[in-house]
């Protein structure tokens, strides 16, 4: 005769194990997604890195670690990774620097218009970004580009080459222009970590004598670090990422000035038919997200 007692328990066990069934069959569809169009994708990528083989070629040659060393070698390679980090930091300084100030200002010095003022800077954002590289293709233009006009009308030269097509400059037109988009992004997210943080942390710094910069640098600042971790993760993840705007605007050039790893890899898969190789630069992407991921996680736990 069983016990009221043991009949609990297995109540108790079948309500678990019930759950835990519920749970799996609720996670199925996210890990099936992800295991399609990620962990197969990934897979792949570092399988036929491991190859040598064409868009047309009927067979492939193992050459093992051969692509990645030839990566090592490639000066191309550590250009596109370069402008990359170009990208990336410009992005985190611009983008939340620029968002903090803007945040800021919405948040406590503008209180006429503020939906007004918040609307238009975040438009660019919802904008798509072959759109944006449009636009500023037009405006950058050396004939019939806005820009001219406005730098000669100041009394100023523009680029001889101009703005897209002199080397020394380019990649910072290009970081311009995304900084110009997901400012606005920056912006939101920023603004909705202050508009959390009491006014009581505020009151009582007026007290001690903090007030302006230095309640920003003391109260503010610590209040939203969570906000600004996640913040410098989007940017650092956009910054590696970055395809559209380059390929748009220069498609890599001038001689390779702009390249970045996501148009790199383009080149090599689908204009100079290195697919083998290309898979390569992809496995290095992969790796570089796995890295910031690790970091971010790292760096959250001891917020």
């Amino acid at each position: 005769m069983n016990s009221p007692f043991g009949t609990q328990k297995q109540a108790g066990g079948r309500r678990t194990m019930s759950s835990g069934a519920s749970n799996a069959i609720l996670l199925l569809p996210a890990l099936s997604l992800c295991m399609i169009f990620i962990f197969v994708p990934a897979m792949l990528a570092i399988s036929g890195s491991l190859y040598s083989y064409g868009l047309t070629s009927p067979t492939r040659d193992f050459v093992g670690l051969g692509n990645y060393i030839k990566l090592v070698q490639d000066s191309i390679f550590w250009v596109s990774l370069k402008n990359n980090l170009i990208i990336v930091f410009g992005s985190i300084v611009l983008q939340i620097g620029i968002g903090c100030v803007l945040a800021a200002i919405l948040d406590r010095g503008i209180t006429f218009g503020s939906t007004f003022f918040r609307t238009i800077i975040f438009m660019p954002v919802i904008v798509s970004a072959v759109a944006v590289a449009v636009v500023w293709l037009i405006i950058l233009d050396p004939n019939i580009g806005m820009l001219n006009k406005i730098v000669q009308s100041v009394g100023l030269t523009p680029p001889s080459l101009g703005w897209l097509g002199d080397p020394k400059i380019s990649i910072w037109i290009v970081l311009g222009v995304a900084a110009w988009q997901q400012t606005g992004f920056m912006m939101v997210l920023i603004l909705a970590g202050l508009q959390g943080v009491p006014q009581e942390r505020y009151e009582a710094a007026a007290l001690d004598g903090a007030r302006g910069l230095r309640a920003f640098w003391y109260i503010t600042l610590p209040s939203i670090r969570n906000i600004l971790i996640v913040a410098v993760l989007i940017t650092t993840i956009g910054g590696f990422k970055v395809f559209d705007f380059v390929f748009v605007l220069t498609k890599g050039g001038p001689a390779n000035a702009t390249q970045v790893l996501g148009t790199y890899t383009y080149l090599q898969a689908f204009t100079l038919g290195n697919l083998g190789y290309a898979n390569a630069i992809a496995v290095v992407l992969l790796l570089i997200a796995v890295l910031i991921g690790w970091l971010q996680l790292k760096v959250s736990r001891q917020a």
